[in-house]
């Protein structure tokens, strides 16, 4: 199993991860800890300590770039199985 987490982790989702801005990361981080089943805008917002129109910016340009979409009103979800483990593979990996 490892070997197919491997290929992914070294080209699919790196490369688009590194399309997001500072700002789109944070977002995405937020989003990572509900995992790929998707997250209440509400939360991702009080997560990052700021208002969900402070957010829209953030969100609308990942979702211009293909990397969430709102499956219904009010919540966000990735728009690739498996983004949510990468992210937090990247944080939890050793220094």
């Amino acid at each position: 199993m490892a070997t197919g987490r491997s290929q992914p982790d070294a080209g699919f989702f790196p490369s688009r991860w590194e399309r997001a801005t500072k700002s789109e990361r944070n977002y995405l981080r937020s989003m990572a800890e509900d995992g790929d089943a998707g997250s209440n805008m509400g939360v991702v917002a009080e997560r990052l300590g700021t208002s969900q129109n402070k957010l829209g910016p953030a969100r609308a340009g990942l979702r211009s770039k293909g990397l969430i979409y709102a499956p219904e009103h009010g919540q966000v979800a990735f728009t690739v199985a498996g983004m949510a483990a990468f992210i937090q593979r990247q944080y939890d990996a050793p220094a």
